[in-house]
Formats: structure tokens, C-alpha cells, sequence
């Protein structure tokens, strides 16, 4: 068996990932945290992270696809910032518990949407299970120690985040656990154009 772990999460646009980009810049030359930066793109996980054997993989990808294919384009809304300094995958990636980020907007949409997607993600082992109200994009994590933690959460007040954005796509992508960069195995475009 060789299983790997494949979260499933939705990018965005190249004028809103450089706009995030800019703002992760600032806390890592304020907090020294840069695991966002050469992790991740900026993301809002909207599945589990899967374990997958390598002999699943396409049959994960064609049920994704075959999803996509019928799913709305739709928004969310970013608006604000939030801390965490409890984070749960601290103690799997042998990391620093604290957490900034960009608070998302529930609605119906998202919710509906995500419901859809875990009646397939349900059938495949995974590591952790997203909250299905707790949707957030990470600015800075894993070296974020307290010290950065305290710097990030001064820093951010009195400032607003506040965008609509599209959801159009979903990707599966690989993560080593390893800190590497994260590898987008698939982007799959949402199909029904309403």
C-alpha cells in the first residue's frame, strides 16, 4: 500500500492570490513565519485531506470531475481576520499551534456546496474533517511561534480584509507533509454555467 495524502481545497484568481501574497509578506518581515509562503498558495480547504492509494487516485479524480461538472459557479466572502493559537494539526506536523487568517463567509452556497462534495470524500480515509463552519484562508502558520502570533494579531488591528471572490474550481493537491511545496495534482473547472 502506498497512500498519500491529497486535501482538497479551491484557488483563486491571480489578482487576489498576489493581493493575499502582499499581505503574507507583511507578517513574515513582522512575525518570521514564511511556511504560507512557500507551502502554500493561498487556498480555502473545502474537504478533507484524503488518504489515497495510488491505485484510487484516478477514480478520486473522475468522481471530482464528474461533481464539478455539474456545480454552480458562486461567491464568498472573505471579511476580517481571526486567530488561533490551538490548531490541531500542530501536534501531526510536529509545528507551532498558532494560526492567522482571513475569515470566511458561510453561506448557503458554500454550505450547500460542501455538503455535496463530502457525500464523495466520505467514502475515502482522511486525516482531518474541515468544520463546516470554520472556513478560513491561512496567512501565516506552522513556524508562527507566539511571539509572531502576538506581533501578527497587534499589527492586523484596525485593519479590514473584506472581498467577494469566485468559486469556480476545486483542486486536489499532494502534500508530502513533509514541508515542501504543495503540488496541485488537478484543477477541475466547475461545468454548469447558470
Amino acid at each position: 500500500m502506498n497512500k498519500k495524502l491529497y486535501p482538497v481545497v479551491t484557488y483563486f484568481n491571480k489578482d487576489f492570490e498576489d493581493e493575499v501574497r502582499i499581505l503574507q509578506n507583511e507578517l513574515f518581515e513582522i512575525t518570521g513565519a514564511r511556511a504560507s509562503l512557500d507551502e502554500w498558495r493561498p487556498h480555502v480547504t473545502v474537504g478533507k485531506a484524503l488518504w489515497v492509494e495510488d491505485e484510487e487516485l484516478q477514480k478520486l479524480i473522475q468522481e471530482l470531475n464528474d461533481f464539478t461538472q455539474t456545480q454552480s459557479v458562486f461567491e464568498i466572502e472573505f471579511d476580517g481576520f481571526g486567530y488561533m493559537d490551538d490548531w490541531a494539526g500542530a501536534e501531526a506536523f510536529h509545528c507551532e499551534p498558532y494560526v492567522v487568517y482571513v475569515d470566511v463567509v458561510v453561506n448557503d452556497d458554500l454550505r450547500n456546496y460542501v455538503e455535496k462534495l463530502a457525500k464523495i470524500l466520505n467514502k475515502y480515509e482522511h486525516r482531518y474533517v474541515i468544520h463546516k463552519d470554520n472556513f478560513h484562508m491561512t496567512l501565516a502558520f506552522k513556524d508562527l511561534n507566539k511571539e509572531g502570533f502576538e506581533k501578527a494579531k497587534k499589527y492586523l488591528i484596525g485593519r479590514s480584509f473584506k472581498r467577494k471572490i469566485k468559486v469556480d474550481s476545486l483542486s486536489l493537491v499532494l502534500d508530502t507533509e513533509k514541508g515542501d511545496v504543495i503540488k496541485e495534482v488537478v484543477n477541475l473547472k466547475f461545468g454548469k454555467n447558470d
